[in-house]
């Protein structure tokens, strides 16, 4: 739960035709956020309704819910719930350039003393208002009653524009961003998924190489407005890049110095040639690799020594590859070979002894399992 004291009354409505028509509180996962909770439901036929676990949610429903700000967020989130009388679509912004902003009324502000709906706050700021907060105080009502006070700290629908427009303006105190508060557009899901299974099939069915498939379809996800160019832009890991870029250089020149064939040689020696043996090798020394540095240069680093030993036995590379990309993800023996392995390290009081004691057999289980499909699906 947060720390915030503060404590918005938020009023969405229930989406007609919406997923969550005809669902109770608790399927339409109204219950599972920290922090908020249903304070009553509003029928169109004007019967107030008290906010239980099995309340079924009808067309147009009108929720008034009483949380933190994180909560607040998170609802926003959830496909089939609108503002009030879908004011927001009501913006003159496209749905794309909304994000949501905390504004505090000022002494000064032109709408103070009046209520949401009767100072036409839409259309005198062109922002839907989602959200209010007065202190730890309940606000009773809908949110179109509300009658501002000085104070009143107000989470809006806008777009980034409006950040610049009010600091020139006297009507608030403090206009801020709120961090994740970008508008989601559900409506887009069909198309981004319906260009994702597009990119797939062109690319496996050999139309298109994965690189020129992955691209267009990167440039139709913002053409046709599923994300914009800067979701597009923050969602790039760079680090990734960059350890994969360095490790393909090293794989490189691994490859020219003949570093790769020494090593496909030693790993030869040891298993005498046969596919299942170098296979396990394989499998071993990735997996020791993934252990030492992430498992995406680890696994660049093995793909020239796998390529080099099935072609140096006579064998399909196909399998030693897979061999790869299963053993680049199996690293369960230290704290450190992946992220989440650090992140619960500290935290569940763990020792790399245990890592050890359950990472060792856990390791053996996938090598095994690997062992027996691999070769059966992929041939030698």
């Amino acid at each position: 739960m947060s720390d915030d004291p503060r404590q918005y009354t938020v009023e969405v409505q229930v989406e007609a035709g919406g997923p969550l028509v005809d669902r109770t509180i608790e399927q339409a996962g109204l219950r599972h956020l920290p922090g908020l909770y249903v304070a009553e439901i509003q029928h169109e036929d004007g019967v107030i309704a008290a906010a239980k676990p099995n309340e079924k949610l009808r067309s147009g429903d009108v929720l008034i819910l009483v949380g933190a700000l994180e909560s607040v967020v998170d609802l926003r989130k959830i496909r089939g719930l609108i503002t009030p009388d879908d004011q927001a679509r009501k913006l003159q912004v496209p749905a794309w350039q909304r994000t949501l902003v905390e504004a505090v009324v000022s002494s000064r502000c032109v709408l103070r003393g009046k209520t949401i709906r009767e100072g036409k706050f839409r259309s005198h700021y062109n922002a839907a208002v989602v959200a209010v907060a007065r202190g730890d105080k309940r606000l009773s009502g809908k949110l179109g009653d509300v009658r501002l006070e000085v104070g009143d700290v107000l989470l809006l629908e806008a777009s980034p524009s409006f950040l610049h427009r009010s600091s020139e303006s006297r009507d608030f105190y403090l206009v801020s961003a709120v961090k994740h508060g970008s508008v989601r557009r559900p409506e887009r899901a069909w198309l981004s998924i319906s260009i994702l299974f597009a990119m797939v099939v062109a690319s496996a069915s050999g139309l298109l190489p994965i690189m020129t498939a992955a691209m267009l379809a990167a440039v139709a996800m913002v053409g046709f407005r599923c994300c914009t160019t800067n979701e597009a832009r923050r969602s790039i890991d760079w680090s990734v890049l960059i350890v994969i870029a360095a490790a393909i250089g090293i794989g490189a020149a691994m490859e020219k110095s003949g570093a790769a064939s020494a090593i496909a040689a030693g790993l030869l020696s040891v298993a005498g040639s046969d596919p299942m043996y170098t296979l396990a090798a394989i499998f071993l020394t990735t997996m020791l690799c993934t252990e030492l540095i992430t498992n995406n240069a680890a696994a660049v680093l093995m793909f020239p020594i796998a390529l080099r030993a099935a072609s140096t036995i006579g064998c399909s590379p196909t399998p030693f590859v897979i061999t790869v990309m299963i053993a680049a993800s199996a690293s369960f023996l230290t704290p450190f070979g992946y992220q989440t392995n650090m992140m619960v390290y500290g935290v569940g009081g763990y020792r790399m002894t245990d890592y050890i004691r359950f990472g060792l057999p856990l390791t053996m289980i996938v090598l095994i399992v690997t062992l027996l499909v691999v070769p059966n699906v992929w041939a030698f």
